[in-house]
């Protein structure tokens, strides 16, 4: 019997010390390249975060980006019926955010934004074509993902650094999940 409980208390103790000697092993010896990646072609995180100029005009906040974050959609092209719908499908994923959508902000940049304004009202919209967006452009293109003619989605943080890329119809599901993973994690805004 004395054999039995020795074996129950070392497989017991090997239980609780073997994640610990192997989380050691790995974080002094091991090559952390080598750990499989959860490959995602719609979102680009940008490492490192990029700080942005204060959004122009109608956009911009008294304290630049904050006391949110911001869903940001940025086109160059006219808004027709894919960039409403891209809207709207913004809207939805801020919706689907519940409780936690009063710390998230949409702002749209793009041409005509007094049409998109007047098609949903609680979205911050400007123009994208006069000098003070082209600050906000280049820092979004040193981010690495520049705004074509279909336009991008970033996620902005409330000190204002870009943190994620998205194109304008990547799917709400992961959108809505990458959004309450940082509000999860986050102290601000």
């Amino acid at each position: 019997m004395n054999g039995r409980i020795r074996i129950e208390v070392l497989l017991i103790a090997l239980a609780c010390f073997a994640p610990v000697v192997a989380a050691y092993l790995l974080y002094y010896y091991g090559d952390l390249n080598e750990l499989p990646h959860t490959q995602n072609d719609e979102r680009q995180l940008v490492s490192p975060a990029v700080p942005l100029p204060a959004p122009p005009g109608a956009a911009a906040a008294e304290a630049g980006w904050g006391p949110k974050w911001s869903l940001l959609y940025v086109r160059r092209s006219p808004c027709g019926d894919p960039c409403r719908a891209h809207l709207v499908r913004l809207a939805q994923v801020h919706a689907a955010l519940g409780r936690d959508q009063n710390r998230v902000r949409r702002v749209y940049l793009g041409p005509d934004p007094d049409a998109v304004r007047s098609l949903d009202p609680t979205l911050a919209a400007d123009s994208v074509s006069d000098s003070s967006t082209d600050a906000l452009l280049e820092a979004l293109e040193a981010g690495g993902s520049a705004a074509d003619g279909d336009g991008r989605v970033y996620v902005v943080d409330p000190h204002g650094n870009l943190v994620l890329g998205y194109p304008p119809d990547a799917e709400q599901r992961g959108l809505l999940e990458d959004l309450e993973r940082l509000l999860d994690v986050s102290r601000i805004g």
